[in-house]
């Protein structure tokens, strides 16, 4: 039989996928889960596993294998790890918005949580987060990211509009990357074909470029076409390689306090 994801997925671009196994932590309703895409790192996506169960003992975690040569199976059964496991063709859709809004809203069906927590392994996990969700979703403070341009801003402010009449765009870059939080509702009705396929990326990619296509943007857009409301999390950190040099204004998105830190390469 082929597997809920494979079905969702195909909507978009027929994306061969098949369950290998799907474990649940609990019967009851969690309020946080993971979905966590991975290829071939093996020690990094360890590491996040762990963390996530140290931090978040009975959350579930989806672990969906984007191609590689490397099988993630056999580790989701673990009871270290626990995860609800999903295999899928390799198409790097990280640059793909149909089919990553096809795999993302699949998994967060599956996960049955009222928040997702975005996973990718170059994320650190330091804790269980304290500062609870204040919007739709929210990622790291990228203010070093650009920005959108005014006719994107408002083509999605018109397009949001429709669902929220008092809607307006609450963030003007994007951040929405490994540590990223978004709320089920929104990914279920955001990333829906039905919605997706309206939006206009081939003229969105005249203003921003090759970006357009990138999930941590294309979600962005998705979610503001449909008016939720996007923001950074204070959990979410941006790691930097280099320290700041002397009389570098403090950068927004280095936080040692929060929970989940990006870009740990």
């Amino acid at each position: 039989m082929q597997s809920k994801l494979a079905a969702v997925a195909s909507i978009f671009l027929a994306c061969d996928l098949s369950t290998t196994t799907a474990l649940k932590s609990s019967k009851e309703q969690e309020k946080y889960g993971f979905y966590f895409p991975v290829h071939n790192q093996v020690p990094s996506a360890l590491n996040v596993l762990r963390s996530a169960r140290k931090y978040y003992p009975t959350s579930p975690i989806y672990v969906l294998q984007d191609g590689g040569n490397v099988d993630f199976a056999g580790i989701c059964k673990e009871p270290e790890y626990n995860c609800i496991f999903e295999r899928a063709t390799g198409e790097n859709s990280r640059w793909n918005p149909h089919s990553w809004f096809a795999r993302f809203r699949a998994a967060t069906e599956v996960l049955n949580t009222e928040y997702v927590i975005y996973l990718e392994p170059d994320v650190i996990i330091r804790k269980h987060h304290a500062i609870e969700p204040k919007h739709d979703a929210g990622g790291v403070f990228d203010d070093f990211n650009p920005v959108m341009h005014t006719e994107s801003i408002a083509y999605v402010e018109k397009m949001g509009r429709e669902r929220n009449p008092s809607f307006n765009v609450t963030w003007t870059h994007f951040g929405l990357c490994g540590g990223s939080y978004y709320r089920s509702e929104a990914v279920l009705d955001a990333f829906s074909p039905q919605y997706a396929k309206r939006i206009d990326w081939k003229n969105m990619q005249k203003f921003e470029g090759d970006k357009t296509m990138s999930s941590d943007f294309a979600m962005l857009i998705a979610l503001y076409a449909r008016g939720w409301s996007v923001y950074p999390w204070e959990e979410t950190s941006q790691h930097w390689k280099d320290a700041r040099k002397p009389g570098e204004p403090e950068r927004k998105s280095e936080r040692d306090d929060a929970a989940f830190e990006h870009n740990h390469k």
